[in-house]
């Protein structure tokens, strides 16, 4: 039994741990001195931005658009990686986040999520975008819906739905991601064990007709995945593989193997794979099971931690 199975962490280190293990699983994944993080968690960073606004409006009391908070805040990060939309699209103004100069660095960003916001046009699964694109541009920034607080499952999964349509209309892209936040939810929420939220995973996977990804779920320790072609379903497995293959009876140590191993991965997708194994294992263990040292080296932590404290303490958390 792991120390967290017996004094689970509280909401708010699982929210921060989630958040700050998703930039050093990929900073570790992708940096000889694992230092700095890339597209997969700038991206998580805005899909928390985009959530904190509109839970700031509706602390407020004033009814906010989610997924349309969301556009916004994913234009405003396309502006970071110097792309503009059309004159037709929305201009929104900045917010502390655009002010951070970590996330102005230039990234080997998602092509299919550039293009689609680059179009002007916001994304639907009524108006699909990017049919064709199966890649993990969707998943790599969906853990923070599974870490909101005070929703049901359904619309952890609608939030996550919606979110990835607007720049991903293929349901291959999708619903990787919705079963990703779903599982943090199940970990972060529910508090169901890793083995418990993956066979939760899998079993939903097959109710929405994704018969492979669940059969994949079901035994993700078997061995990697095939990543020469990275799809969603393949890193999502492929992550929760490296979290089942370093997992041991104390939290600590836990994280640090998967840091080791994550520092191992050499396949074209690593870094994302990093990512999405970081987010899981910062809310099964929390803040206080990430080694310190990776943290003081991790460049932009601060604000990181900033940004995860500011969504936490929107949510009561």
């Amino acid at each position: 039994m792991t120390s967290s199975e017996c004094f689970p962490p509280p909401l708010r280190s699982r929210i921060t741990g989630s958040i700050l293990a998703c930039a050093l699983g990929e900073a570790a994944a992708g940096s000889p001195d694992a230092s700095v993080f890339g597209d997969a968690t700038a991206l998580t960073l805005y899909t928390v931005d985009g959530m904190t606004e509109a839970l700031e409006w509706a602390n407020d009391g004033v009814a906010a658009d989610e997924t349309a908070c969301l556009w916004l805040a994913y234009l405003r990060w396309l502006g970071t990686q110097g792309e503009a939309p059309p004159s037709s699209a929305p201009a929104p103004p900045a917010r502390w986040i655009d002010r951070q100069d970590v996330l102005h660095t230039r990234r080997h960003s998602d092509a299919a999520s550039i293009r689609a916001l680059r179009s002007g046009e916001m994304g639907s699964r009524q108006r699909p975008l990017e049919t064709d694109d199966d890649g993990p541009g969707a998943l790599q920034r969906s853990a923070p819906f599974g870490l909101i607080a005070n929703v049901p499952p359904a619309m952890v999964e609608k939030l996550t739905l919606d979110a990835a349509a607007i720049t991903h209309g293929n349901p291959a892209a999708r619903i990787p991601a919705a079963l990703f936040a779903g599982l943090i939810h199940a970990i972060a929420h529910r508090e169901l064990s890793l083995s418990d939220a993956v066979a939760d995973a899998a079993a939903h996977a097959a109710a929405l007709g994704s018969t492979d990804l669940s059969v994949q779920l079901t035994s993700p320790d078997a061995g990697a995945l095939p990543t020469a072609s990275p799809t969603a379903g393949n890193i999502l497995c492929e992550a929760l593989r490296l979290v089942l293959a370093t997992a041991t009876d104390d939290d600590a140590a836990h994280v640090s193997a998967f840091l080791a191993a994550a520092a191992e991965q050499d396949a074209p997708a690593a870094r994302v794979t990093g990512a999405v194994a970081g987010a899981i294992i910062g809310a099964l263990h929390g803040r206080d099971a990430l080694p310190a040292a990776a943290i003081d080296q991790l460049t932009g932590a601060r604000a990181v931690e900033e940004l995860a404290g500011r969504f936490a303490s929107e949510m009561g958390a």
